[in-house]
């Protein structure tokens, strides 16, 4: 019992230092913000896109920020899946009221016979891109930047060795329901493990003109089946950079229901198992440190039912560390970004008594969200339902225009988990 207590207290010390290193690397990244002073000079010019299936709850919050952004030069174009989608009519009657000389509406022509129709879109708009663009940058629908976000988002490309720049995604939940608190702890956890390897998120991206006018990028962008993950490798094979923006960190206050939030935690283990190298670390890892942390807790127990003080002290330090390497490391980085939200004029709300009543229950969640991201081949993604049995193999088993969802009576089976 010695032996095994000490392997997984070794376990569970490995885990704890790596989430202080990682938050050391996040909290440098974010005192960067701070201490550089903002680079007035650098607006190349831009294209933003946005790509739309359904109507976004945020979506008229995002169009107010996106068009109304402090850069001298840069244009919109968004893309609606389909002419009858919802979107459509919601986008015309926005801008009808708040007309914009730059921004030009797009129905989605690409066809995506083996790629995500996000991809598909962001491709047909970056092939109609006029010659003397030098950045396109893209955007989610559920996010609403502030004045300065193109400006945030672009400024690593002036360095020409960068290819793309990413912002940050931070839950900032105004409501404190179980699914809300749990995707907002695995969020932050996964902010950590993404700054430190390069996992890029969609929602915000920037990219030079030297990486989205090679043939490459759109060859590989039509053969994924998300837009954000497999970046890295894209960078890789373009001898570029790939590197994160801090002051392009983006708040979403949405809330989200436990089932939602558990398929939405499993859906980006899935683009991650399939684009990224270092998904069997990440799983690994999270595998093993659930499991040391349950096989310790119950040695631990032993061991003070047994009378063995000494050992269950031992013990209960080790899971003390683990879960406060992580509790302060998160804690940290939260810090760091409401000091820059507050900058911007905004606020940040944090809740960091209730979401430690999850963080113990996490590691648990996110391995149940492990199995059902390994084990899942048909993804459903709102009404349109893929095959992907390997990450460059997709097919669309079934489309048709956007229509708002009906109540779900059944839950779909664990193999066929809608994510």
């Amino acid at each position: 019992m010695i032996l095994l207590a000490a392997i997984c207290s070794l376990c569970l010390i490995i885990f704890g230092a790596l989430y202080l290193f990682w938050g050391a690397h996040a909290a440098r990244l974010y005192r960067g913000v701070f201490d550089r002073q903002a680079d007035e000079e650098y607006t190349p010019v831009a294209t933003v896109l946005l790509s739309l299936r359904g109507n976004d709850p945020f979506l008229e919050h995002c169009l107010d920020g996106l068009l109304n952004q402090d850069y001298p030069d840069y244009r919109v174009k968004i893309v609606v899946d389909h002419v009858s989608d919802p979107a459509l009519g919601f986008v015309r009657q926005y801008l009808r009221k708040h007309p914009h000389p730059n921004c030009e509406i797009m129905i989605r022509h690409q066809q995506a016979f083996h790629c995500g129709l996000k991809n598909a879109s962001l491709v047909q708009a970056i092939q109609s891109v006029p010659a003397d663009v030098e950045v396109v940058a893209w955007l989610d629908a559920d996010v609403v930047p502030h004045r300065s976000w193109l400006r945030d988002l672009v400024a690593p490309l002036r360095d020409t060795e960068v290819g793309i720049a990413s912002g940050i995604r931070w839950y900032a939940p105004e409501s404190t329901n179980a699914g809300t608190l749990i995707r907002h702890a695995w969020n932050a956890a996964a902010v950590l493990q993404m700054l430190s390897m390069d996992i890029a998120w969609g929602g915000s991206i920037a990219l030079s003109r030297s990486v989205f006018q090679d043939s490459r990028f759109s060859d590989t962008m039509l053969k994924m089946m998300w837009d954000d993950t497999g970046l890295k490798a894209i960078t890789d094979r373009l001898n570029r950079k790939l590197v994160f923006s801090p002051a392009a960190t983006m708040l979403n206050a949405e809330s989200i229901a436990l089932d939602s939030s558990l398929r939405f935690i499993s859906r980006q283990l899935v683009n991650a198992r399939f684009y990224h190298s270092h998904f069997w670390f990440i799983a690994t890892l999270g595998f093993v440190s659930a499991l040391a942390q349950t096989v310790l807790a119950g040695l631990g127990l032993l061991f003070l039912y047994q009378g063995q003080q000494l050992a269950a002290g031992l013990v209960a330090g080790v899971l003390a560390f683990a879960g406060a390497a992580v509790a302060f490391s998160i804690y940290r980085l939260g810090s760091r970004i409401e000091r820059l939200v507050e900058s911007r004029g905004g606020r940040l709300r944090r809740h960091p008594l209730k979401m430690l009543n999850y963080m113990w229950w996490m590691p648990y969640l996110f391995c149940g969200c492990l199995i059902a991201a390994i084990r899942t081949r048909t993804i459903n993604w709102r009404g349109v339902i893929y095959y992907v049995p390997a990450p460059f193999e997709i097919y669309i088993n079934y489309y048709e225009p956007y229509q708002a969802p009906a109540p779900v009576s059944v839950r779909a089976e664990l193999e066929n988990v809608s994510i």
